[in-house]
């Protein structure tokens, strides 16, 4: 087998899978390789970046309302694209990382709307500053957005605000509690960020805030990946096509009444996993059981 041949079966392996981390991972390492190519192609062949300037004309997210109304696109297509290498290397750990703890926790299927929406609060709120505040209007024609980082920064947001207290081991430093890297990631946005960057600042602090209230939106019963459930359900069936033939009505079984779910056991469910939560908040993930571990993954992979 080529290694060729091998890179394929395990791309096509990740995009199978339905892990919307590995997914998320690789459109956003494709889209590096793609605009960077466009960059090397004009080096070297057509030059004076006759590719690469209206490709990002079409992925740059720009402040100004004209702009962006002539574009729309942008403000999906700006949340998978990086152009620098550590840009993108720094926003693909930290969402493998803190995604891959949220997912444990409530499921696969929340990781693309806390993404998608992580992003476009970021974007709109960068958007509405630099047309709002006196201070940055000035400089509106000249402001735009590439990277995930707003979209990024409502996963971490959003797994921090879940497990506060789940605790993770950082090298040269040691045991750290979520909380305190997020509070930490804030800190440096304000101060540091701000300063350098505004126009990214805002962007993040939007991810985060969305992040924020899309967890404690769904601990009270608000599931907002709802409306991205029937979207996906929808494409899937305008793309299935319908086969040729009689048309045969199916009808199944109801399952015997001891293998349904009752409404009691769904209970006592909902009441055992709050526990679990209760206590990986006050004494972290790994203070957990064997058993209460596999309680917890199989209820969070339930679709």
């Amino acid at each position: 087998m080529s290694i060729g041949t091998s890179i394929w079966d395990d791309f096509k392996r990740e995009v199978n899978s339905g892990n919307t981390i590995s997914i998320l991972l690789i459109i956003n390492v494709c889209m590096f390789i793609l605009i960077n190519l466009f960059k090397v192609i004009d080096f070297l062949i057509i030059g004076k970046g006759m590719l690469y300037i209206p490709a990002m004309e079409q992925i740059l997210l720009r402040a100004k309302i004209m702009s962006l109304l002539t574009h729309p696109w942008t403000l999906i297509l700006h949340m998978f694209a990086h152009e620098g290498i550590w840009h993108l290397v720094f926003n693909l750990i930290m969402l493998y990382w803190f995604g891959r703890i949220l997912k444990d926790f409530i499921g696969n299927r929340h990781i693309l709307p806390l993404y998608i929406l992580g992003g476009l609060a970021g974007a709109c709120l960068m958007v509405l500053s630099y047309n709002i505040f006196p201070g940055l209007q000035t400089s509106v024609a000249y402001v735009q957005a590439l990277g995930a980082s707003a979209a990024v920064m409502a996963i971490v947001l959003g797994t921090a605000t879940l497990v506060p207290e789940f605790t993770v081991f950082l090298i040269l430093i040691g045991p750290v509690k979520l909380k305190y890297i997020a509070l930490v990631m804030l800190v440096i946005n304000i101060t540091v960020t701000m300063l350098s960057n505004p126009g990214g600042a805002i962007a993040h602090l939007g991810g985060a805030l969305l992040g924020f209230i899309y967890v404690r939106q769904l601990q009270v019963g608000h599931d907002w990946a709802v409306p991205f459930d029937k979207t996906g359900s929808f494409i899937k069936r305008l793309f299935s096509g319908k086969r040729k033939g009689p048309h045969v009505v199916y009808k199944r079984e109801t399952a015997p009444a001891s293998k349904r779910t009752s409404p009691e056991q769904g209970q006592r469910d909902q009441a055992r996993i709050d526990a679990i939560l209760d206590r990986i908040n006050q004494s972290g993930y790994d203070s957990l059981t064997k058993e209460e571990k596999e309680f917890l993954f199989r209820y969070s992979n339930k679709d």
